[in-house]
């Protein structure tokens, strides 16, 4: 079976998933397999029990086969998840705010932030993207950018080989924040830079342009002095772009209108339909009581704060500022 390398490395598998250029050699890459059924979770989850040591590399590797199969089951109890928000007070979600130039650089790669370019390119030259990466550039698509998620995950469904409906779509609107759960996870693409690729060998890599800048400028190269350009033979601005759009001011427009309608959605958990097609992994019992502590249907909402141990998605939750952290 193919699962030999991830067996025989599976100590190494935390250390090696964050960061997008470890991650190509460090992740099993078995998930294309598995989406067209080549291969059976069941089968890959035997093996690595059976050949792999007892060690957190392997229970986190396990962990997600089990996820794989929970988010095809969400698609399976409710086929809205590619379409339609599954909290209606998300419904049209930035459709005000489309627009097709932002789309357009963030498809190609041209946004001026060097950690969404790479991302965004890799995908689609390779087919293949990390988890983490994936889920930076749809938190930068949805929140950042503010454009409406379908055409992102559309992009996504029709790029990545290992694509899989049930994960792709509920993976989206969950990072797009459109389930009504207090928590949300808004990447710092800046960070991301400093933290997964320090070195600069993934932008290096994806976006050649920048190849020549000192690595200290990579996470934000429109900071580089023109004295540095000059020496680089790299121009701001024309060879690659400036931002097109400022962190800053998108990330705090975003927190404070998404404060204003965070408890309606929260409230809207107790209402049954919706909180089965939310299927929370801790099922109706974590909706109401999302619902109970954080939902407000009134019009006027005052921002909430949310403690660490309401968390209901494992995978991916987080606190609602989490930009911080990320």
């Amino acid at each position: 079976m193919p699962t030999a390398s991830i067996a025989d490395d599976i100590t190494a598998y935390p250390a090696n998933i964050s960061s997008p250029a470890a991650a190509r050699d460090g992740c099993s890459g078995l998930s294309p397999y598995l989406t067209f059924g080549v291969l059976s979770v069941r089968e890959v989850y035997q093996y690595i029990h059976e050949h792999a040591p007892d060690c957190r590399g392997r229970e986190w590797f396990t962990s997600r086969l089990v996820w794989n199969r929970h988010y095809n089951q969400k698609l399976a109890d409710w086929p809205g998840w590619t379409d339609k928000a599954v909290n209606p007070v998300f419904r049209g979600w930035n459709a005000e705010q489309h627009d097709p130039a932002l789309v357009e650089a963030w498809k190609q790669g041209q946004t001026g932030y060097p950690m969404v370019d790479a991302s965004m390119r890799c995908l689609a030259a390779t087919g293949w993207l990390n988890f983490r990466m994936r889920a930076m550039c749809a938190s930068f698509f949805a929140h950042i950018l503010a454009q409406p998620w379908r055409i992102g995950a559309d992009w996504y469904h029709h790029h990545l080989l290992d694509s899989d409906a049930g994960i792709n779509y509920t993976q989206w609107q969950s990072q797009a924040g459109l389930i009504g759960r207090p928590s949300l996870r808004l990447y710092n693409p800046r960070k991301q830079v400093r933290d997964n690729d320090p070195n600069g060998e993934f932008i290096r890599r994806w976006v050649p342009e920048l190849r020549t800048l000192p690595t200290a400028f990579l996470d934000q190269p429109e900071k580089t002095p023109t004295a540095v350009q000059n020496e680089c033979s790299i121009e701001i601005g024309d060879e690659y772009p400036y931002p097109v759009v400022d962190f800053e001011t998108r990330r705090t427009a975003f927190w404070e209108r998404y404060d204003r309608v965070s408890s309606v959605a929260a409230a809207r958990l107790a209402e049954p339909a919706t909180a089965k097609r939310a299927s929370l992994s801790g099922g109706i019992e974590a909706a109401n009581a999302i619902a109970a502590r954080h939902g407000d249907d009134t019009d006027e909402q005052q921002p909430t704060q949310v403690q660490l141990d309401d968390l209901t998605n494992v995978l991916d939750g987080g606190t609602p500022h989490e930009d911080d952290v990320e």
